[in-house]
């Protein structure tokens, strides 16, 4: 026999604690740092050598590479406004093939690191 569940009122996913401003203090602070160390830690500005555009680079591994786009950059991407101008979706683009010559460039030349980091730059872990 199965019985009904009530769902309490207000429920969320998560508690807010409301009635315990210094741990809702201490767990906002730790969100903010969770965000800027898997959005920004680590990340270096590479300018493709080809449109000039410039985004944020981070390599974890020889085979993982992280790329934040920006909307100036997105614009100036000659690849991605040529997908765009035959009727594609950028955002399908698996990547743009001269960003990824100016990247490993960065990692050949030292901009980039070519991993993960052994100390966390962002005081992280």
């Amino acid at each position: 026999m199965t019985h009904a569940v009530e769902k309490p009122s207000g429920w969320a996913k998560a508690p807010d604690f409301g009635d315990d401003p210094e741990r809702r203090a201490a767990i906002r602070s730790a969100t903010a740092q969770d965000r800027t160390h898997y959005l920004r830690g680590g990340m270096r500005e590479i300018e493709c050598r080809a449109c000039h555009a410039c985004v944020l680079v981070k390599k974890t591994s020889e085979f993982q590479t992280s790329v934040q786009w920006n909307a100036d950059a997105r614009e100036q991407c000659n690849e991605l406004t040529r997908v765009r101008e035959q009727g594609g979706n950028p955002a399908m683009t698996p990547t743009c093939s001269r960003l990824s010559a100016s990247i490993d460039h960065g990692v050949s030349e030292g901009i980039i690191p070519p991993h993960g980091p052994d100390t966390d730059p962002d005081g992280y872990f």
